[in-house]
C-alpha cells in the first residue's frame, strides 16, 4: 500500500513538472510578446507607467512559477520542501501584487494589511536564515522503520547525532 501511494505521488509530481514547465513557457512566450508589442507601438522605444507594471507584472509571475517549479524538482529528488525557497516565493508574490496594484485606489486597511503580510513574511525570512532551517523533510519511514527526522538544521560539518547528513 505504502509502495502504491508512493507510485501514485511520483506520478503527480512529474504531471505538475510538466504542466509547469508548459506554464512557464507559455508565460515566457506572452511576456516576450507583450514587450515586443508594447515597444513596437510606442514612440522611440519608450513605454508608459501602466505599460512597464504590466510588463514587471508578467516577470515577476515567471519566477514565481520558476521558484515554484525548482521547489517541485527538490521534492522529487530528495523528499524535502526548502522552507525558505518557499517563503521567498510568497515574498515575490506579494512583491508582485504590490507592483501591479494601483495603490491610490485602495484603501487604508488593505494596504496596512500588505505591509504587514510583507513585514511577517520578511521576519519569517529572517528568522528562517538566523536560525539554519534548511528543509522540511518529509515523513518517510527508513529501513529501521522509525520515523525520518522533520527538519533538518544547518550545522558546520558532518551529521548530526541521528547520523542524518546535513547541509550548510
Amino acid at each position: 500500500m505504502i509502495k502504491l501511494a508512493r507510485i501514485a505521488e511520483k506520478a503527480i509530481i512529474y504531471a505538475l513538472i510538466i504542466m509547469m514547465a508548459g506554464i512557464l513557457i507559455l508565460a515566457t512566450i506572452e511576456l516576450a510578446y507583450y514587450l515586443f508589442k508594447a515597444l513596437a507601438g510606442s514612440n522611440y522605444l519608450l513605454l508608459d507607467l501602466d505599460e512597464l507594471m504590466d510588463l514587471f507584472g508578467i516577470f515577476l509571475l515567471v519566477l514565481i512559477g520558476i521558484e515554484l517549479l525548482d521547489t517541485i524538482k527538490v521534492y522529487l529528488k530528495e523528499s524535502v520542501v526548502h522552507v525558505e525557497v518557499v517563503v521567498l516565493v510568497a515574498i515575490i508574490a506579494i512583491a508582485r501584487k504590490v507592483v501591479v496594484l494601483k495603490i491610490e485606489e485602495l484603501p487604508g486597511e488593505t494596504i496596512i494589511g500588505i505591509g504587514l503580510l510583507i513585514a511577517s513574511l520578511a521576519v519569517a525570512y529572517y528568522l528562517i536564515k538566523k536560525a539554519g532551517l534548511l528543509v522540511w523533510k518529509t515523513g518517510e519511514v527508513v529501513e529501521d522503520g522509525k520515523e525520518e527526522t522533520l527538519i533538518k538544521l544547518r550545522k558546520k560539518k558532518g551529521t548530526g547525532k541521528d547520523g542524518i547528513n546535513v547541509q550548510r
